[in-house]
């Protein structure tokens, strides 16, 4: 069904569909291993429920008729999350300028032990996110692919069709925004 690329490993990251393109089989189980990965990438991104179930669909529609294309020289997965990001730069593209969002898939960290504890944590979580919604695309998407996805550079840089040193660059830049954003909020909230 999957023929296993490169490291001869298996499981979502190394599968690379090869032959039966378009096998029912083999189409349920490249929705079956990343389906989660793709509507979680799109959820960080939209920041809508909804619109990621969508764009998550149209992924894998997009997967399918160009999966021949498909040659091998990056993890299956870094593909599909380059059509992906490029399905959700769409969505936001066609979104309505006055619809607002909530973010529905922010990691969780372990709950603290007493209620002032959570509330802090809370807090500070917010301010985190806001700083990081106020970056733009092009530093906010490297953000998420890094640390919400877990991602190496070198594959964000797939994913995302720029180099390597231009990811680094990005990445480094939006550590200085957001350091600068959060100080600026924490010299607010400390004030009388």
């Amino acid at each position: 069904m999957l023929e296993r690329f490169a490291d001869g490993a298996s499981g979502p990251g190394s599968a690379a569909p090869a032959g039966q393109v378009s096998s029912p089989a083999t189409i349920e189980a490249l929705v079956r291993d990343y389906y989660s990965y793709v509507y979680h990438l799109a959820v960080s991104i939209l920041e809508d429920p909804d619109e990621a179930e969508d764009a998550a669909q149209e992924t894998f529609v997009a997967a399918y008729l160009t999966l021949e294309r498909f040659r091998g020289e990056s993890r299956f997965k870094t593909w599909l999350y380059a059509i992906a990001v490029n399905t959700c730069r769409s969505f936001l593209r066609r979104r309505m300028p006055w619809k607002t969002l909530t973010r529905a898939d922010r990691p969780e960290v372990p709950g603290p032990i007493n209620p002032e504890q959570a509330t802090l944590q809370t807090e500070a979580q917010a301010r985190v996110w806001s700083a990081v919604d106020k970056l733009d695309q092009k530093h906010r998407l490297p953000v998420l692919l890094r640390y919400v996805h877990d991602l190496p550079i070198s594959e964000i840089s797939q994913v995302l069709g720029i180099p390597e040193g231009t990811v680094a660059s990005r990445l480094h830049y939006a550590r200085h925004k957001l350091q600068e954003t959060l100080s600026r909020s924490m010299d607010e909230s400390v004030r009388p």
